[in-house]
């Protein structure tokens, strides 16, 4: 197993992203043969070799669902692969034949009549050029199979923000604002953090409407709650972005080896949790906030295994992003946190406000860290006590 390769080398050497390799590996296309015990992929001679082919396939134009057919087909042979191409050639060219014909048309229309219906000039174009106006074919192939894949939680989702909806749930609503974090989380990771084809996705559905989109089930209403409550979730967090400006540099410690910590120990790269705030905290043993964990029995250690333990299933993006956005219950627990420094009339963000923050979030449900703080029975109101000066 010396040969092996992870898959940060293995991009490195292909020039591939490592968005692209986990891709293959969700649709099935290029399943690595090993795994570590943390779960991180390992590729193998014979695996490379498969990549190779996959690369010369896709270089030759077809669409992924293609090469997989072509490359688990025991018959699979060169010159199949060039008569495939061929015949895709030929239906491209077809295409633009027809094509050329209706526009040759229209352009005797124009020097007989000076005059052409738009409507025969849109009917003759908009089937060719519509998706390749907003989507490259390479986008439409990933959304298809995704699309596929997510189909049961796609509709789970929606019945979730029609019933918001419905309720007359105000944006600011902290289960609306889970909706809208989990919206743009959700579609963001569904087109493997491609802030472009998101963007185009949102366009193509506002110009041509949900059949277009692929999203025949949301109406428009749905979507412009969803799109309103996303917006919401994006003033909060530019507020909450002030409050980073406060932090003492202990604090920034706790973020920095929060974020640290969930990605090396929780194996999580796309959210930054009440987890990770938690774990940053008593990662910064210095702290007082740290101390008073401590003596009621909560370490970091104890804290880590808790959350590996519940969070097993978590997934990683397909792209690592260099700074990890806070979910909405982490941006709520800053929040509280620099509302109690204005209370103690503090003008720094301490260690110890953020756990009262914390502590003052999960007194309305809490997020992990709360669930943590909860199987090791802390007392909240005598860490409170503590925590207060």
């Amino acid at each position: 197993m010396s040969n092996l390769l992870q898959i940060g080398e293995l991009a490195k050497q292909t020039g591939l992203s490592i968005r692209t390799l986990r891709y293959y590996d969700e649709i099935g296309l290029l399943v690595p043969s090993y795994r570590t015990e943390a779960e991180y992929r390992l590729y193998s001679e014979a695996d490379i070799a498969r990549l190779q082919q996959i690369l010369s396939l896709r270089q030759l134009g077809f669409a992924l669902k293609e090469i997989r057919e072509c490359l688990e087909n025991p018959e699979f042979s060169l010159p199949q692969v060039i008569d495939l191409h061929l015949a895709r050639l030929q239906e491209q060219m077809a295409v633009s034949r027809s094509l050329f014909t209706q526009l040759s048309q229209i352009a005797q229309q124009l020097q007989i009549s000076q005059t052409v219906a738009v409507e025969d000039l849109i009917t003759t174009m908009e089937t060719i050029t519509m998706t390749q106006q907003y989507l490259t074919q390479e986008q439409h192939d990933l959304l298809e199979a995704r699309l596929q894949q997510g189909e049961a939680e796609w509709q789970q989702f929606l019945t979730q923000a029609r019933s918001h909806l419905a309720e007359g749930r105000d944006l600011n609503d902290p289960e609306v604002q889970q909706m809208a974090w989990q919206w743009r989380t959700s579609i963001l990771g569904f087109v493997g953090g491609d802030l472009q084809l998101y963007e185009a996705l949102i366009q193509l559905y506002q110009q041509e409407g949900a059949e277009a989109a692929s999203w025949g089930t949301l109406d428009a209403p749905t979507l412009e709650y969803i799109l309103k409550a996303v917006a919401m979730l994006s003033v909060r967090e530019e507020l909450v972005g002030f409050a980073l400006g406060r932090l003492a540099p202990e604090t920034h410690a706790v973020l920095t080896q929060g974020q640290e910590a969930m990605r090396t120990k929780l194996q999580i790269n796309d959210f930054m949790g009440t987890e990770g705030l938690l774990l940053g905290l008593l990662a910064v043993e210095t702290s007082v906030a740290a101390q008073a964990l401590g003596e009621q029995g909560v370490d970091f250690a104890t804290a880590e295994t808790l959350l590996r333990d519940w969070l097993a299933c978590a997934t990683s993006p397909a792209e690592i992003p260099a700074k990890m956005p806070f979910t909405p219950r982490a941006n709520h627990v800053l929040e509280l946190a620099a509302q109690q420094a204005q209370q103690q009339g503090e003008d720094q963000i301490t260690p110890e406000h953020l756990l009262l923050g914390i502590l003052q979030e999960g007194e309305t449900g809490g997020g992990m860290a709360m669930r943590v703080l909860q199987a090791c029975r802390v007392d909240c109101d005598r860490l409170k006590q503590r925590l207060r000066p």
